[in-house]
């Protein structure tokens, strides 16, 4: 910023030269020998006070090149247009640093970072507003009160960049209430019990046994007997408990004799993108009319440092031509299909928590294609509840029995 200079220092006594400049705290680096002399660069400074130790020295000084700020505002003092240029650039960059330019969120994983924007979005938080009408404070309180499972959120302004860091918890944020009705427990499918635990009410049902949908598997029916063993009344609860049950379920899927395939051609273009807020540019060379292309674009944000982010994104793009055309399954590729359709079907009662025992699955030909039929053995929990219903009774008969 202040200039310095390059210059080369030929005479009799360099080493008295530096010791002279030593002494007097002249600033001088990078020192190198050349023929006949030495190499070397002094601030601006130090050149207006070496005249002295030359002097003393017996040696001459020669400027091979000015360097630095001062210079080149000299060289280039009659561009009065690249000065108005870089003065409007400075500008426009003073008046970008007042807005919200990026929006990067943290610790998620319970939700993911597209539906936190469009969140921020409904509190009119997004892109291009100022960075004066963002209330962090106000943000974080949101988040805690509008996502139970958020149990701690920061959210700050740093340069052009908006950061929310979020923690989540993963157990649960409440515990469900408990329907005080009466109920039973019945059995949502057939199938044959495994495993019964019963907490509440009275088993109807025993590990072994074959039931079928609707079926009482633990009655909220509590009866209540006189020392001869007789039924004298009867006590309703609801019903709790556990019951897992082997059960079978069947899966069909149905694909045409025919495959699309695409195939690439070889022909390629690239070229770039360019974004400034919502305009978008793409510069490459057009396609053709009627053909088929496949593109990939990778795109970044214009950032000056780590957290000045500015609205200007560029990247570049890809395009690869292809045709497409159909062809018979082959024996493989049915195959593959077969078993990633099991790996499907497995993947999904995994995530529910379903114990797969025995899945087979097979090809069946038909005239127009090939279908995929699997029967699978399964052990889950088959036990719902069904609230219990009581009958209706007279009028007389109920005011018999209030009397």
């Amino acid at each position: 910023m202040r200039g310095y200079l390059k210059v080369i220092l030929t005479g009799k006594d360099p080493e008295r030269f530096l010791n002279l400049c030593r002494n007097r705290e002249i600033e001088l680096w990078k020192i190198r020998a050349v023929p006949g002399g030495c190499s070397g660069q002094m601030t601006v400074n130090s050149f207006r006070k070496i005249r002295e130790p030359l002097r003393k020295a017996g040696m001459k000084i020669r400027i091979r090149k000015r360097c630095g700020f001062p210079f080149f505002l000299y060289r280039n003092r009659k561009r009065k247009l690249f000065f108005a240029g870089l003065a409007a650039g400075i500008s426009m960059l003073f008046g970008l640093s007042f807005f919200i330019w990026d929006i990067q969120v943290e610790g998620n994983r319970m939700y993911t970072e597209d539906t936190l924007i469009r969140y921020f979005e409904g509190l009119d938080i997004r892109c291009g507003m100022k960075k004066e009408q963002v209330d962090c404070e106000d943000l974080e309180e949101s988040l805690r009160a509008d996502f139970p499972e958020i149990t701690w959120v920061s959210a700050q302004v740093s340069g052009t960049r908006l950061l929310v860091k979020i923690k989540e918890n993963e157990a649960l944020s409440s515990v469900p209430d408990m329907d005080p009705e009466p109920c039973d427990i019945v059995a949502e499918k057939d199938g044959v019990i495994t495993e019964m635990i019963v907490r509440s009410g009275t088993a109807m049902a025993a590990v072994g046994d074959t039931v079928s949908a609707g079926d009482v598997l633990i009655s909220g029916r509590i009866p209540v007997t006189d020392d001869s063993g007789t039924v004298t009344a009867e006590h309703t609860v609801r019903a709790d408990g556990d019951v897992t049950a082997r059960t079978g379920q069947t899966y069909r899927r149905d694909y045409t004799g025919w495959k699309t395939v695409e195939t690439m051609t070889g022909q390629e273009r690239t070229g770039l993108t360019l974004r400034m807020g919502n305009r978008f540019f793409r510069l490459m060379k057009p396609a053709e009319e009627g053909t088929a292309w496949r593109i990939w674009e990778e795109e970044r944000q214009l950032c000056l440092t780590e957290n000045f982010c500015l609205p200007f994104w560029w990247g570049t793009v890809r395009a690869e031509e292809y045709v497409t055309c159909e062809r018979k399954y082959t024996e493989e590729e049915k195959e593959e299909i077969r078993k990633n359709t099991a790996e499907e079907f497995e993947e999904k009662l995994t995530q529910k928590g379903v114990q797969i025992e025995e899945n087979n699955a097979r090809i069946i030909e038909n005239g127009s294609g090939f279908s995929i039929e699997g029967t699978a053995v399964l052990r889950e929990s088959i036990g719902e509840p069904r609230r219990i219903t009581f009958p209706e009774m007279p009028a007389a008969e109920e005011n018999d029995r209030t009397e």
